[in-house]
């Protein structure tokens, strides 16, 4: 419960106040008066459990420590540890000081440190087992993908081999029990950390945790009460570093499938405004171009767009490459606009950019490019001094049926021959390459 409790706390600002301290409060003392406790020690218990998210809660404010980056870098370690040597701590502290002097106790002042190592571990094995899942339960968006994702991606029967590992494993100390059970799971955590995200890999682990646990308290119950007692607190310390492993290792490598991520974005995009660089560009339109439908009487197209920005260079010269870079950055965002998610848009180099629309008519690719035309003139650039800015772009259009096949490279050049005919004839406009014609007006005839 204090791990829940933690959880809860950490996940939703809002219940943290005086309302939510005293429901959960009012919660520990009615849960155990229930079972028929007394009063004043089921008061001096809550006021122990209620002390863990109290002292870990300071401590995390007081180390400026943010939960929400718990998968960045040391965090998450830092995170239990704050957890284990904070209000883990100080229950047990505050249980074996007051708990053991009060009528009716279950403490005795013979053993307290027998007490205490059973409820400071008891917590710590908690927090490992129940807190990373409170904290790692995905949010809607993160739901929703997943279902996306689940739906229409394959489904690879290799990502079954870790949790069908983990349950083998877990079998098999029930066969095998004794000390060296502990260790069983850890091969298949190991391959379960590198295969599933945060969350599911913190529901193993807990799943783990439990009936780990659970075989071995049985085992030393059944072998004495005196081996029961001997042995815990080395078990659950064992089970807490058991669960660290794989957890560890999981934000580990999704933190390098970020840095990945990150790096390859940063190496395929410009810098100044994230469009395709030339060479991704490049890269992802030949694959586009020379895909094969998979059956051949269902043609694709696939249509070219150079683009080039009119007097760009006056532009730099007049007001600055700042305001050049804000005219780039304004025009990609009027683009993006204006064509799909799936079309690829990139920046061949200083002020001109390409656009490969697949699967659209002649007609359909001309109302685009002709949009785009359209807005960049009709929209005005304000600068930082009030001032208004008016630019325009020249467009020139190339387009293909496949999966006939034709170099992309020659589909850019005749793109970049009607690019020169729309500069020729006075800029701010689109021209098609000059066999497109006839094919454009039977189109419209015929929609």
């Amino acid at each position: 419960a204090n791990a829940v409790l933690l959880g809860l706390f950490l996940r939703y600002k809002n219940l943290r106040n005086i309302g939510g301290w005293l429901g959960a409060f009012t919660s520990f003392m009615l849960a155990d008066l229930v079972t028929g406790n007394y009063f004043i020690l089921t008061l001096f218990l809550s006021i122990a459990n209620v002390l863990n998210p109290i002292v870990t809660l300071a401590l995390l404010r007081l180390f400026k420590l943010d939960f929400k980056e718990f998968n960045k870098g040391m965090t998450f370690l830092f995170l239990f540890i704050i957890c284990a040597f904070g209000g883990c701590l100080a229950s047990p502290v505050f249980a074996v000081l007051t708990i053991p002097h009060i009528p009716n106790t279950f403490m005795s002042t013979d053993r307290l440190w027998v007490d205490f190592g059973m409820w400071w571990t008891g917590e710590i094995l908690n927090v490992i087992a129940f807190l990373p899942i409170l904290l790692a339960i995905p949010d809607k968006k993160t739901c929703l993908r997943f279902i996306k994702d689940w739906k229409t991606l394959p489904f690879q029967p290799k990502n079954l081999t870790p949790i069908i590992a983990v349950i083998v494993s877990v079998i098999l100390t029930h066969f095998f029990i004794g000390p060296g059970a502990i260790m069983f799971p850890i091969a298949a955590l190991v391959l379960a950390s590198l295969t599933y995200n945060l969350f599911f890999v913190s529901i193993i682990n807990c799943f783990v945790c439990m009936m780990m646990y659970n075989s071995l308290t049985a085992y030393y119950i059944a072998q004495s009460p005196d081996a029961y007692l001997a042995t815990t607190i080395s078990v659950r310390i064992g089970l807490f570093m058991l669960a660290l492993t794989p957890l560890t290792l999981t934000i580990i490598s999704m933190n390098r499938q970020k840095l990945y991520h990150q790096i390859l974005y940063l190496a395929n995009h410009d810098g100044l405004t994230t469009a395709m660089n030339r060479r991704y560009f490049y890269e992802e339109s030949e694959r586009a171009v020379t895909i094969t439908p998979i059956k051949p009487q269902q043609a694709k197209t696939v249509t070219i767009l150079i683009l080039d920005l009119d007097h760009f260079k006056k532009i730099n010269d007049t007001y600055g490459h700042n305001v050049g870079d804000l005219v780039l950055q304004e025009f990609t965002v009027q683009v993006r606009k204006q064509i799909r998610d799936s079309d690829l848009f990139g920046r061949l180099g200083g002020e001109e950019f390409a656009i490969l629309l697949k699967d659209l008519s002649l007609q359909q690719s001309v109302e685009i490019a002709q949009r785009i035309c359209n807005t960049a003139f009709s929209t005005p650039i304000i600068l930082e001094d009030g001032q208004i800015l008016h630019i325009s772009v020249s467009i020139g259009l190339s387009y293909q049926t496949l999966p006939y096949c034709i170099p992309f490279q020659q589909l850019v050049k005749r793109a970049d021959d009607a690019l020169y005919q729309a500069k020729e004839k006075g800029r701010n406009q689109l021209c098609l390459e000059s066999s497109l014609q006839n094919e454009l007006k039977m189109q419209m005839q015929h929609s």
